[in-house]
């Protein structure tokens, strides 16, 4: 052992030579691979817009986008899903969005912006449920305050809640 805690080299074994016909499955093979699978060329991904670092630095990852994107009907978005879908576990996770979206023959800018709006209809769905399921304790704050003498804020705002007309619009056309 070295001090490092590796075990050392030992001198005088024979390393193996790889034949031609056995080539070593890197990562760069493994992506040369993905691609002739999807039928398309390195060129082709060079040249089209490059759309997954923009949307992988949105939030440091692309899974909340793909997550977002599964919620959409847009047919693109479908398209661009099933072929993902259809890779296998290494492809899925190291294959670019470009090279998946030329296969499936999609439109990357229409796929951008349909990425870009299912996250939107993600975030306000979110923002709907959590102020739905905490509605109940803010209705019940606001109702203590609206007690209070300087509480007419609250009192307008809670009459709005329940839909009774402003006391201004009662006045005025009395």
């Amino acid at each position: 052992m070295t001090r490092r805690g590796r075990p050392a080299v030992r001198e005088g074994c024979p390393r193996k030579i790889l034949g031609e016909h056995e080539i070593r499955f890197t990562s760069a093979a493994r992506r040369a691979k993905a691609l002739r699978k999807l039928g398309v060329s390195a060129d082709q991904v060079a040249s089209a817009p490059q759309i997954t670092p923009f949307l992988k630095g949105t939030r440091g990852s692309l899974k909340p986008v793909l997550e977002a994107m599964r919620f959409t009907d847009d047919p693109v978005v479908e398209c661009f899903l099933a072929k993902r879908d259809s890779l296998g576990v290494w492809a899925r996770e190291n294959t670019c969005w470009e090279a998946i979206a030329l296969a499936a023959g999609v439109d990357l800018v229409h796929l951008l912006g349909a990425a870009l709006l299912a996250g939107r209809e993600q975030a306000v769905t979110a923002a709907k449920l959590i102020a739905t399921f905490h509605l109940p304790e803010v209705v019940k704050k606001r109702i203590e305050y609206a007690k209070l003498p300087g509480g007419w804020r609250d009192r307008d705002a809670l009459d709005k809640l329940v839909g009774f007309p402003s006391p201004m619009k009662v006045t005025l056309e009395t």
